[in-house]
């Protein structure tokens, strides 16, 4: 069966949840549906449409999380893409690259690594890329966590119906 996205009552997306789940959030009124599948689901005596898209009846208060700092995160962040060429690699053809090299008291945070493939990130060495004359593509940042994020970041992996109520 198919899962649905379920939304805060300010339509901001909370999370996937499974068919079931949907059904029963309907079922006790804490939520609307939006959108509902073309399929069906039946009981003994009734027949429910299948729900794409909920949104919470009352608005509930999620504290922001934070993505853990990993290699993989960094890769996604990055859209698997060289901060200094720009071509994509897969992620075993990638490295992370320090901004401030480490020798110069750089530190490994989110501020301060770039994904970067082994012929930038040999060409760069131990120098800024100032000095190496290798402008960032995009200053790296913190990114920020969103209900997708530790599953999939690209919105083509989710079902057509979800993109108008997605938003990065």
């Amino acid at each position: 069966m198919e899962p649905a996205l379920l939304l805060n009552a300010s339509y901001e997306p909370l999370s996937i949840v499974n068919w079931k789940k949907a059904i029963i959030l309907l079922l006790r009124g804490k939520a609307e549906m939006l959108v509902s599948h073309p399929r069906q689901i039946r009981s003994a005596t009734q027949s429910y449409e299948l729900p794409s898209v909920l949104r919470l009846q009352r608005r509930v208060r999620i504290p922001r999380r934070r993505i853990n700092f990993s290699r993989h995160n960094v890769y996604r962040r990055d859209n698997f893409a060289c901060q200094y060429c720009g071509k994509r690699f897969a992620a075993v053809d990638l490295t992370f690259d320090h901004v401030i090299p480490r020798s110069r008291g750089g530190e490994t945070s989110w501020t301060n690594i770039v994904t970067s493939c082994q012929p930038c990130n040999r060409l760069k060495c131990s120098r800024t890329p100032r000095e190496a004359q290798m402008p960032l593509l995009n200053q790296p940042s913190e990114p920020r966590w969103w209900p997708f994020s530790a599953s999939a970041g690209n919105l083509d992996d989710h079902p057509k119906d979800w993109r108008p109520y997605l938003w990065v």
